[in-house]
């Protein structure tokens, strides 16, 4: 396990000699002195953090902890003293500071688009970073009837950390008005009454989620879909939905987080109030946040007009982090021109059972349907947040309790570990799309039955490429074909010898092939109608 991400202070302490490792969290509770009939809404106050050897200094809110409390959280990405002064409204805290030290780390800090690569992820500390995500949208509250509560999450966080997941990401006000071990996050959300006991329950669990090496996608909240009465809309006004962002900033950016201004942002009632709205606090917590941590918005709905809603918008620092089930790789193809990252974050959730048993998500209903889903995905250079109906949302909407250990999700585990494992044992940022390389006299098919909520799948015949730009390699993911139909590669370098194996997605193992001299039209044998890859790799 990880040690401690925090470094703690009692209220009002002078904080010179702490030491807090580089990428960890800085953490000072402070004392305010006025009486206030709602602190969260009537105090303003900010931290200034002064890097070592000067410079220009980085603010941050702090967040408001109940009672009296004031706390401030910061997460330094430079070694050495760090001096901090705070300006606020309230007395007691304008004035307050102290000093830190930041010291050498393991630790890794959040997730970043890659430098050079901005379509693809590192850490902070420029360790590539391959994204395999997870979908708990519940995983801050609980829920008796299924069984959740702060044991079970603990439980799955440790499970899909094994498994190799490296992001989750969750509501942090959920869809379903559930509530944890602390109560509501508002007691009173039109009278902005926020409720402290809530939020350190979510403190638990991020910190749980940050110690097993993953990184938290936070949705601020959801769009008012008729639901919800904690959605976005609910809020009083436009001030108190960003005093809301920034509260959210305060608390949870010096984490490994990313955030998400909003969930199925279009699904409301007033469409242009809902893009207004989450420009509005996308460019809110793009200004309040010192750690620039990533920003996003969870789109919804099939066919491109859906897709890059934000394209450009400078708070925006995605291709897309989209909600989408069919056109699966042409969607991913679509929105790389924005030359940032593209997730798809909703696209299956797998075997999602309704009461009669019968799965009822597109491209969920075996191991075969969403694993020819997430290649096609990873094949245009995309990325995924997957989902499994017994953990997506804490057990609601699929038959059964919120199970992470459920028999009936261990193939499709499995064969997400192997589909990791495959891009991590190469430089898979370096890879471009080539569908154009790949040559049969087949063609590819089309998306059955896929529309929402019903139950349908991928193209059955597909064939895709990706290529290093300098020819070195080359991936070729096929699927429907009979072992009869030829399958090439185009475009290979003359003159050169490759050597070549055949991988399956399903078992994770590798089969040699003989080598091919000579470049140009390299054949690649597929053995039968199952999904197969060839990894082909020149020697000379």
């Amino acid at each position: 396990m990880m040690p401690t991400l925090t470094a703690a202070l009692a209220p009002g302490a002078e904080s010179a000699g702490t030491d807090v490792p580089r990428f960890g969290v800085f953490e000072a509770a402070l004392a305010a002195s006025g009486d206030h009939a709602n602190p969260y809404a009537a105090v303003t106050a900010s931290a200034v953090l002064t890097p070592p050897g000067g410079g220009p200094g980085r603010t941050i809110p702090l967040f408001w902890d109940g009672g009296k409390t004031w706390r401030l959280r910061f997460s330094p990405d430079v070694e050495g003293e760090w001096r901090w002064t705070v300006r606020s409204s309230d007395a007691g805290l304008d004035g307050s500071g102290g000093a830190f030290r930041c010291v050498p780390s393991k630790r890794r800090g959040s997730v970043r688009a890659m430098a050079g690569h901005p379509r693809h992820f590192a850490w902070q500390d420029g360790t590539p970073f391959w994204w395999l995500g997870d979908t708990a949208w519940a995983l801050y509250t609980n829920s008796e009837k299924e069984q959740h509560d702060r044991a079970a999450v603990f439980r799955y966080l440790d499970v899909r950390a094994r498994q190799g997941f490296n992001v989750v990401h969750s509501m942090l006000i959920s869809e379903a008005d559930w509530n944890n071990d602390g109560g509501m996050p508002f007691s009173d959300l039109a009278g902005e009454a926020i409720n402290p006991v809530y939020w350190r329950e979510v403190d638990a669990r991020v910190r749980h989620l940050a110690e097993r090496g993953m990184v938290a996608g936070l949705v601020l909240a959801w769009t008012d879909k008729g639901e919800s009465k904690q959605s976005w809309q609910h809020f009083p006004s436009d001030e108190a939905r960003l005093r809301y962002a920034r509260y959210i900033v305060a608390r949870y950016s010096a984490f490994p987080v990313f955030f998400i201004v909003a969930g199925e942002w279009a699904m409301t009632r007033d469409h242009a109030a809902s893009r207004r709205l989450c420009a509005a606090v996308g460019a809110e917590i793009a200004r309040a946040d010192p750690h620039r941590r990533l920003r996003a918005v969870h789109t919804s709905g099939d066919g491109r007009e859906h897709l890059k809603p934000f394209a450009g918008a400078p708070w925006n620092d995605f291709g897309d982090y989209m909600q989408t089930y069919d056109d699966l790789h042409g969607s991913i193809l679509f929105c790389r021109d924005e030359n940032r990252p593209v997730v798809n974050a909703e696209y299956a959730y797998y075997r999602r059972e309704a009461e009669d048993g019968m799965v009822n998500k597109a491209n969920s209903a075996d191991a075969d349907v969403t694993r020819a889903a997430t290649w096609d995905i990873a094949m245009a250079g995309g990325y995924v947040v997957t989902g499994f109906g017994t953990t997506y949302f804490g057990g609601h909407r699929c038959r059964g309790l919120f199970d992470v250990d459920a028999a009936k999700n261990d193939d499709w585990e499995a064969q997400l570990g192997h589909l990791r494992a495959f891009f991590a044992a190469r430089d898979w940022w370096k890879l471009e799309p080539r569908d154009e390389l790949v040559t049969t006299a087949v063609p590819r098919g089309r998306d059955e039955g896929v529309v929402g909520d019903r139950q349908g799948r991928p193209p059955r015949v597909a064939y895709w490429a990706l290529a290093d730009p300098g020819g070195r390699e080359y991936l070729v993911y096929v699927r429907g074909l009979n072992a009869e139909g030829a399958l090439t590669l185009e475009g290979a370098p003359a003159d050169a010898t490759f050597t070549m194996r055949r991988f399956d997605p399903r078992t994770g193992a590798y089969a040699p092939l003989p080598p091919h001299r000579g470049g140009g039209t390299v054949p690649l044998p597929v053995p039968n109608g199952q999904d197969w890859v060839f990894d082909v790799r020149r020697t000379t």
